[in-house]
């Protein structure tokens, strides 16, 4: 099976007490183009591979710009790490990371993520399909197509 090499992406973390010179958090980041089905229009965006995510999930904000009205869809209270009963609406979109990478899945749009500005790709919908690997030392993963 073929597989896709990404490059990590490197997001610079601002000086604090315990970092006093700041740091770097090496992520794996793809861009995907999002789409509800049947919408010829889309949105890019990046998204972070999320082993530890349940679901496929974007900021809310996101849906607005994809003609998405979130009052129409379902509806649950999800939690992360220190946060807990976020509105959270789901709905099934079109994601294509490039490469032959393109897949349906029931997404979820949160505000708990409109401060963050990119989406998750998580075990439902993503992780359940590919097999990725991650190289952290050579800051870089693989996701292998069918």
């Amino acid at each position: 099976m073929p597989l896709i090499e990404f490059p990590y992406y490197e997001f610079p973390i601002s000086a604090s007490d315990p970092f006093p010179t700041g740091t770097v958090a090496r992520r794996p980041v793809a861009i995907a183009d999002i789409r509800s089905p049947g919408s010829p229009g889309g949105f890019r965006c990046a998204v972070v591979l999320d082993s530890g995510a349940d679901h496929c999930m974007f900021p809310a904000s996101f849906a607005a710009v994809l003609g998405i009205d979130l009052l129409t869809l379902k509806k649950n209270l999800t939690g992360g790490v220190g946060t807990s009963a976020n509105t959270t609406y789901y709905t099934d979109l079109v994601i294509d990371l490039g490469s032959g990478i393109s897949f349906k899945c029931y997404a979820a749009f949160t505000p708990g993520m409109d401060l963050h500005g990119l989406g998750l790709l998580g075990q439902a919908g993503f992780f359940e399909y590919y097999n990725v690997a991650f190289y952290h030392k050579q800051r870089k993963f693989t996701i292998e197509t069918t």
